[in-house]
């Protein structure tokens, strides 16, 4: 019975790993549209908790001036993680505002102020491969409504340490676990050399809306 078990834990595992190494994902059918209630998200921020809201159907936080947001996630259960991460993002700003990254761009940093999806895996483990970044795809803040489209393989995606999940075989299958073991899905703010170090605005007020969060 163990090794029978083992054996069904390998082949789901070489099968996301598969499924991860492919250039074309398939679907799933109909798409996972992540529920956007205020209550259910959370961030890493400061201040800590940060205040979110909903507008109609949009999660909605007014981008501080001091401090930073820096994460904000929910819970998410999908089995065998697979498809095209989908978001819409709406920012509508007032005054000349900068978006700040508190990692600041220099001419060796130089992603500019986004955000990106990120998958949390593994009860929220603090391991490398516990977290997987939308990397290079990623939105530049500015006012507007835009959206992204990310393909859950292997070499869109990249680690704590920026390692992507096509770099080698380990990395590969730590990806394909973590599509296994979804915890929570989400997005990070940053800039600079980093990912999620967090935004402020200044000169101005921003506030920024997810319409969609969606997995197809």
């Amino acid at each position: 019975m163990h090794a029978a078990r083992a054996w069904l834990a390998a082949a789901s595992v070489v099968a996301i790993v598969a499924a991860a190494c492919s250039g074309s994902p398939s679907s799933p059918t109909p798409a996972v549209m992540i529920p956007l209630q205020s209550s259910a998200w959370e961030t890493i921020s400061d201040p800590q908790p940060f205040a979110l809201a909903n507008d109609g159907a949009a999660l909605t936080f007014e981008f501080p001036s001091s401090g930073s947001i820096n994460y904000l996630f929910t819970a998410a259960s999908i089995p065998n993680l697979h498809g095209t991460l989908s978001i819409t993002v709406r920012i509508t700003t007032s005054g000349p505002v900068i978006f700040n990254s508190l990692d600041p761009q220099t001419p060796s940093c130089t992603i500019p102020s986004s955000v990106r999806p990120f998958i949390w895996a593994n009860g929220n483990g603090n391991g490398e491969s516990d977290r997987w970044w939308s990397n290079p795809r990623s939105i530049t803040l500015a006012a507007g409504t835009q959206t992204l489209n990310v393909p859950l393989t292997a070499d869109a995606w990249s680690n704590v340490n920026g390692k992507f999940a096509s770099a080698d075989g380990p990395a590969t299958v730590a990806f394909g676990r973590a599509l296994l073991n979804l915890s929570r899905l989400g997005l990070t703010f940053g800039g600079g050399c980093s990912f999620g170090h967090g935004i402020n605005v200044q000169n101005g007020t921003a506030r920024f809306a997810i319409t969609e969060y969606a997995v197809r």
